[in-house]
């Protein structure tokens, strides 16, 4: 663990993990957020940015200066369904767009309480039937997401392979939220090491989200869906974040429907620390063998 990431484990124990398990309403928090300021830096000027609204789903396209604009990336961001967008997530997405050498998606899609499930889902495949029907090869295209966003990955694919869809190439997942009903081992057994997330928080994001649904329905919690046929999928997470076993449990899953999944636990890692790649150097290793994976899997 360097000590950049010990130094940032720190603040966030003190900061973000009291404001996460103190929030009632979702309104409020994100005021919270927004006053308490940001650790994601400015964007660099030489990374396009260029807002667009697809079948009224606001989205940014995102690219490096090498980005081949025919290879497209998908991303969902994190936040519990509840929180985040393209300013607390544009910074990964220029790193992903530089590292793996294409273009990037960010997804700003509707959130809860305000837009509760299926919304989130409903919007991730719109804009990748959206990308499709405009030409763009399903071979030449990942989808990736971090926390709710990485369980958000899963469940699109789920949903499009229900539609009939052509799948994306490939897939990553950092710390995937993929169990609302929070019933893995780590909950309990990561609790007091989870330098960011609380089982309060996790319980209180689930309920404002689903409502009164069923917390293992495939499409909310798609560690509980059929998993056959998915592509190859990569997996980044701590063993030392709450949500662990969510990413054990998902590869082994997938291991189970015979399909092709790397997972990678880091040490003593802040939950979804490639977030965090400006600040410590793991999130840039983290992103620089995400960038080896799509440039492998995406010629």
């Amino acid at each position: 663990m360097s000590i950049r990431a010990w130094f940032l484990s720190a603040i966030m124990r003190r900061t973000i993990r009291k404001q996460f398990d103190s929030f009632e309403d979702a309104e409020s928090f994100r005021k919270v957020l927004a006053e308490s300021g940001s650790l994601t830096p400015q964007t660099p000027d030489h990374i396009a940015v260029e807002p667009v609204n697809i079948e009224g789903v606001d989205c940014e396209w995102i690219a490096g200066k090498d980005a081949d604009f025919s290879r497209v990336l998908i991303y969902l961001h994190g936040g519990g369904y509840v929180i985040g967008g393209p300013d607390s997530h544009r910074d990964i997405a220029w790193r992903l767009s530089e590292a793996g050498a294409m273009r990037v998606l960010l997804v700003d899609y509707r959130l809860a309480p305000e837009h509760p499930f299926p919304a989130a889902v409903e919007d991730a495949t719109t804009c990748y039937r959206h990308l499709i029907d405009h030409g763009y090869d399903p071979a030449r295209i990942a989808i990736a997401g971090d926390s709710a966003g990485g369980g958000l990955t899963i469940a699109t694919m789920l949903h499009l392979k229900n539609l009939g869809m052509p799948l994306p190439n490939c897939a990553v997942v950092y710390s995937p939220w993929a169990d609302l009903s929070n019933s893995g081992d780590s909950i309990v057994a990561n609790e007091k090491k989870d330098v960011m997330l609380t089982p309060a928080a996790l319980k209180k994001f689930a309920t404002l989200y689903l409502g009164e649904r069923d917390p293992k329905a495939p499409l909310a919690s798609p560690l509980f869906g059929d998993l056959t046929g998915l592509p190859p999928i990569l997996i980044h997470a701590s063993d030392s974040e709450i949500l662990q076993s969510d990413s054990e449990r998902l590869a082994r899953r997938l291991r189970e429907a015979g399909g092709d999944v790397e997972l990678k636990l880091w040490p003593k890692m802040p939950h979804v620390f490639p977030v965090f790649a400006a600040r410590i150097p793991e999130g840039k290793v983290a992103l620089e063998e995400t960038g080896d994976f799509l440039r492998k899997r995406i010629h």
